[in-house]
């Protein structure tokens, strides 16, 4: 086991995300060999753990590990992989946790620091690594905890498997479990050798202080140049320095086909889900609440037939068809930058390809996607009173809207695949908000738009959105016997009219004694939805609402695509490397 330390900013976590092959920043040069050969052909014997504790939190211990072994070892059968995972949870200590919920610390209540850590740690270790990164691994545990970690890289590596850890002022107790040290100094060796036999050398160079902490003195060398000078002359070098693993052992590790991971990705996720009931119980009441509250604003608007009723009632049906957008932009990018991490860190680990991730999650998002729309449809068209004419009406409504609740949830994957964190996902997301209001011909028809919004429109999901719904709503059989004569009746007269829709005295007065809508077809016209006055249109309202369902599905594939070369993207930033002459 050995200890890598330095004061901040000597180069510990830079030195293993190069032997990872993680990514970096700067001018690096050279090679890394390990037992001579390229590291790149040797990359899955190593295991990298970061200072964070990657992995799904809203799976149990054991639920982690059994999907990362059908990963990693596909060649042996399931009743193995289960035995395989038992015996690391055994060694690892995490019997009194393994199905207890992971958690996020701070937001929902789940397993300690510590076992996060070896959880993390049985992640690598599945992989039958024979060599171990770990980064800070005692960072934010206390002593106990610091001390058990210790203990447990201690029968890691009696298994055979050579653990190098950066640690940070570690206590002498913790210290002694490792049997070398490695210290940086501004990115060079300062010193590499036992840890039994430190503090003689540091004796003999004339640093003498018992009652100082071994880890704490070694520290306070890197200050004095003169004693690092002293100090390297002890550091074993040549051969026995290059090799501070030992020799690699042929791992029996055999990673799942492009199609398993696609199964136990899509299973993962389901199981993800599931466990996620406080998340999809308030998705539910999102729906509900806001479909209520909306629906009971204008309740029983479709029932009316004036021009008020008709600007209302698309106006309902817009917001929605909106809020479900919406919601769905907003959630995916609130849950999904959490993933994000783990994400780059099993691709990294060649667990499977980011196209396998994506989808995966794209297929099991579009499922969770669809089902609160419907419950949007059930709820506004009894309290609005939309039109349900036919069966057709009202599946259609719900196809618009779940059409416009997965757009909302590609374009929330592609900031939250670009964000580095929640925080600036969070911040972004809300920007793409209001050009879609603006865009959607709500305020402003699509046709008085100045350019280049006329041509931004095209890729706003709400444009579509607002057609297909408008068109879906006001698509009726109009009575043969309403004509042109009809146009002059209001107020009371109006229950005699065979028409779709009646002006009252008021709005008569406002249009000089002639009523501009009677029909349907009139009402599209009036709201600048009809054929004439937008795109894509059809000879016919039904013809416009399939236009329009088709122009958000080709929307939906093009943030999807951009969803996952953006994820590509990250994935290769992450893992950018150059070669460089170093021998390990």
């Amino acid at each position: 086991i050995v200890a890598l330390m330095g004061p901040s900013g000597a180069g510990k976590t830079t030195l293993l995300n190069r032997i990872a092959g993680r990514g970096f920043s700067g001018r690096v040069d050279g090679n890394i060999t390990y037992n001579g050969r390229p590291l790149k052909h040797v990359r899955n014997q190593v295991g990298y753990i970061t200072q964070d504790d990657i992995m799904y939190e809203m799976l149990t211990p054991r639920q982690n590990l059994m999907f990362a072994a059908e990963f990693l070892r596909s060649n042996v059968s399931a009743t193995e992989r289960k035995a395989l995972v038992d015996d690391v949870i055994t060694r690892l200590r995490l019997g009194k946790c393994a199905d207890t919920i992971v958690g996020t610390p701070g937001i929902t209540k789940g397993i300690s620091g510590g076992e996060r850590k070896r959880t993390n740690i049985g992640l690598s270790l599945l992989g039958a690594p024979s060599l171990l990164l770990l980064d800070e691994p005692t960072s934010g545990l206390d002593s106990k905890m610091s001390m058990e970690l210790a203990v447990d890289l201690q029968t890691v590596a009696n298994l055979g498997c050579t653990v190098v850890a950066t640690i940070h002022q570690p206590s002498e107790a913790v210290f002694y479990c490792f049997t070398k040290v490695l210290m940086l100094e501004s990115g060079e060796m300062a010193y590499f050798g036992p840890v039994e036999a430190l503090r003689p050398k540091l004796d003999s160079i004339g640093v003498c202080s018992p009652e100082t902490p071994l880890p704490e003195l070694l520290l306070d060398c890197v200050d004095d140049k003169e004693v690092v000078e002293k100090l390297r002359q002890f550091t074993e070098v040549g051969e026995k320095a290059a090799q501070v693993v030992e020799a690699a052992t042929e791992s029996d590790v055999v990673r799942a086909s492009f199609c398993s991971t696609l199964w136990i990705l899509f299973r993962r996720n389901a199981v993800v889900v599931r466990n996620s009931k406080p998340l999809m119980l308030v998705r539910v009441m999102q729906t509900v609440l806001s479909t209520i509250v909306i629906a009971w604003i204008f309740k029983q608007i479709g029932a009316e037939r004036d021009l008020q009723a008709v600007r209302s009632l698309m106006f309902v049906i817009f917001l929605l068809g909106f809020a479900q957008f919406l919601f769905a932009l907003l959630g995916v990018v609130n849950v999904f930058t959490g993933l994000r991490a783990v994400f780059l860190r099993e691709a990294q680990d060649h667990l499977y390809h980011p196209a396998a991730f994506f989808i995966a999650q794209s297929s099991l998002d579009t499922l969770v996607q669809s089902y609160p729309p419907i419950l949007t449809t059930l709820i506004s068209t009894w309290i609005v009173g939309m039109n349900d004419e036919t069966v057709a009406h009202v599946l259609l409504f719900y196809v618009i809207v779940a059409f416009g609740s997965n757009v909302g949830a590609a374009m929330g994957f592609v900031v939250s695949a670009a964000a580095p964190n929640v925080n600036v996902a969070l911040s972004i997301a809300p920007g793409l908000v209001m050009p879609q209001l603006l865009l959607s011909g709500l305020f402003l028809p699509i046709e008085f738009l100045p350019q280049p919004f006329q041509v931004m429109s095209y890729l706003s999901a709400a444009r579509y959105l607002m057609q297909g719904v408008a068109n879906n709503e006001f698509n009726c059989d109009t009575d043969v016997a309403c004509d042109n004569t009809w146009r002059t009746y209001s107020g009371a007269n109006c229950k005699e009219s065979p028409c779709d829709f009646c002006c009252t005295h008021e709005e008569m007065v406002a249009m000089q004694g002639v009523c501009p809508v009677i029909t349907c077809e009139d009402a599209l016209s009036y709201l600048n939805l009809d054929a004439t006055s937008i795109w894509p249109s059809g000879d016919s309202p039904s013809t416009t609402v399939a236009y329009s369902i088709l122009a958000m599905a080709v929307l939906l594939v093009f943030f999807r695509l951009m969803g996952l070369l953006v994820l590509l993207i990250s994935f290769k930033m992450s893992t950018r490397s150059t070669n460089f002459r170093s021998v390990m």
